[in-house]
């Protein structure tokens, strides 16, 4: 689930303006049996990687994952919250969210091990260093990692939004 949550997120804490918003609320059932399970797949040896949403919401995670990596990522966030726009796909902090790598060969146990909690495929990590994101048809993002890396560096309380 992702929800119009940017409220107190790092993207209001760099000056921009996210209109009306809530603050992420955690459900904690559901969050629960999502750690849970996703404890076993990381305990199983289904994932690679695993980086939670939480500050700076998926564009963040997979900036970080790919700098992590010196890898580059190919995602395609169209099933990601369909109702809601860029700006909640991209940076939304809901709770109990998570941007999983898994081995291609892994990725019909993993989804078997996650059971009834959702799960997205959003794509697909590639040795090209560039970081793609794209909602359908619309490109959203589009960097190089060295350049991330150096934004990452540099701090977000540096960019000039």
């Amino acid at each position: 689930a992702t929800r119009a949550e940017l409220a107190g997120s790092h993207l209001v804490a760099v000056g921009v303006d996210v209109g009306q918003s809530d603050l992420p609320r955690v459900d904690l059932a559901a969050a629960r049996t999502t750690f849970a399970r996703l404890h076993a797949a990381i305990s199983a040896g289904l994932v690679r990687a695993c980086h939670d949403l939480s500050e700076g919401g998926l564009a963040v995670a997979a900036a970080e994952m790919a700098i992590a990596g010196d890898l580059g990522l190919e995602l395609d966030l169209s099933a990601v919250a369909p109702e809601q726009g860029a700006l909640v796909k991209l940076f939304s902090e809901t709770p109990s969210r998570f941007l999983v790598e898994v081995p291609p060969d892994h990725a019909a146990a993993f989804q078997a091990q996650l059971g009834a909690t959702p799960c997205i495929l959003l794509g697909v990590v590639t040795a090209a260093t560039e970081v793609h994101l794209r909602d359908g048809g619309t490109e959203l993002l589009r960097a190089d990692v060295e350049a991330l890396r150096a934004t990452w560096q540099a701090g977000l309380d540096e960019l000039n939004f």
